[in-house]
């Protein structure tokens, strides 16, 4: 076969192996994200607006601690199953094992952290001592999900897709009367342990898939020399766990300067349930792209220049066609989105559409961003993360006070569009780059 002919069939599969990743990878968040929604506005409609605030300022304070104890692994065990789950099984084995096992001992540690703080980020952060019983209640949620997010970074490596969809379907069905049963008989602290039982539910579903798949593959979970994959914590992890750590914490202090406004509870009810909508806007996309970080390291450890190249492009490109048209339909249409949560929800319209177009730069930030985690540019996305909290927490000090929910989404769009522009000027512009990811980025998309 000629030349060229080989490298059109090589394009021609590439794209169809992206495009049926990604479909699996849709599938599944988007029967997430539904779900998700679906709850929250169950919750919103059987709770007071106050009450939905105090369990979305619960989240956010669980939120706060997670990257701190997730320790950047759920990237990681993506990145390293990818490109040994096939060349080096024993090497894959052992990464896993390290990583489940310190998301474990971290989680728990985290967790009991935030129960022995909860008297003060109550009385002091959130301003009420009211909240620490809520605060303690919510801290079951902080190890659930650290154990969940380096399960499901695992399924990721193992490009397990139709198996995290499948799993998804059944969260979704199992969880939701939960969550609705629980909020409405317990209030806040009901809705809080509908979301518990959830989580540790999906643990145990996910603990049970990935075994199979391991299994499937060859891949067994070894603690003998473990030890000896320490520096992949430092050279990968440890950056992505700054980057966590420095966002992370600003999130939070953003979200308390609102809930300490004059009726912040029901500003950051408004936020939340906007906020549900930015994440539906841009979980096609951002499910995609988590078939992007796996292909990339595969094709970069297999020296597949072109395919990486090809594979960036396309899903660049895709997330750009994937979230700018709904995002117009979701700003046209923010007011009857927003009263799905409840009439009292109406007259904050504004929050969601300015929530709406922030989608953009943060989808930008994330497909630009998978490109230098899967170069090994991992310390780059931090200098960038860095700068997104910076420009965030200056723009929600300055406009929290003068239009409360809405100020707090307008920094959010801010903060990501700086980042967005700034990682692309590194990928486009940095002198001498020899990496696909800067050739990609400079080429036609």
């Amino acid at each position: 076969m000629p030349t060229f002919l080989s490298k059109i069939v090589a394009a021609v599969k590439q794209q169809a192996e992206m495009a049926t990743m990604a479909g699996w990878s849709f599938a599944a968040a988007l029967i997430a994200r539904s779900a998700n929604l679906i709850a929250l506005m169950i919750c919103a409609r059987v709770l007071s607006q106050e009450q939905f605030g105090q369990v979305a300022i619960m989240q956010s304070t669980v939120g706060m601690f997670g990257p701190i104890a997730g320790l950047g692994l759920s990237i990681t065990t993506t990145k390293f199953l990818a490109e040994y789950r096939e060349t080096d099984r024993v090497r894959a084995g052992r990464i896993l094992a390290l990583s489940l096992t310190v998301a474990v001992f971290a989680g728990a540690l985290m967790t009991l952290a935030l129960i022995a703080l909860a008297p003060q980020l109550a009385s002091r952060g959130l301003g009420s001592a009211d909240l620490t019983r809520p605060l303690i209640q919510a801290s079951g949620l902080l190890v659930l999900g650290v154990i969940e997010s380096v399960q499901t970074g695992a399924l990721t490596g193992l490009e397990a897709f139709s198996r995290i969809a499948k799993l998804s379907a059944w969260n979704g069905v199992l969880s939701l009367p939960v969550v609705a049963i629980l909020a409405k008989t317990n209030g806040a602290a009901g809705a809080i342990a509908g979301l518990t039982i959830a989580l540790a539910w999906t643990c145990l579903l996910n603990g049970i898939i990935l075994r199979g798949e391991c299994a499937k593959r060859g891949i067994r979970l070894s603690f003998s020399g473990w030890a000896s994959e320490r520096q992949v914590l430092f050279m990968f992890s440890f950056p992505a766990y700054v980057s966590g750590i420095v966002v992370a914490p600003i999130t939070w202090m953003t979200n308390a300067l609102l809930v300490k406004q004059g009726g912040g509870l029901a500003e950051m009810a408004l936020f939340t349930a906007a906020d549900r909508f930015r994440f539906l806007l841009i979980f096609v996309p951002i499910s995609v792209s988590r078939i992007v970080v796996p292909t990339l390291a595969r094709l970069r450890s297999a020296g597949d220049a072109n395919g990486y190249k090809s594979a960036l492009r396309w899903n660049v490109g895709f997330g750009m066609l994937s979230t700018v048209p709904p995002v117009l339909i979701c700003m046209a249409l923010s007011q009857p989105l927003m009263a799905l949560f409840g009439t009292s929800f109406a007259h904050g319209w504004p929050v969601l559409a300015i929530l709406a177009l922030s989608a953009i730069p943060t989808v930008l930030n994330t497909q630009l961003g998978a490109a230098l985690m899967s170069d090994n540019r991992a310390w780059a996305r931090t200098g960038t993360d860095a700068l997104l909290s910076v420009t965030f927490f200056l723009c929600a000090w300055w406009l929290i006070p003068i239009w409360h929910a809405s100020g707090l989404a307008m920094a959010f769009a801010l903060a990501y569009t700086a980042a967005s522009i700034t990682l692309w000027i590194c990928l486009r512009y940095q002198p001498k780059a020899k990496a696909p990811a800067m050739q990609a980025v400079a080429a036609p998309v």
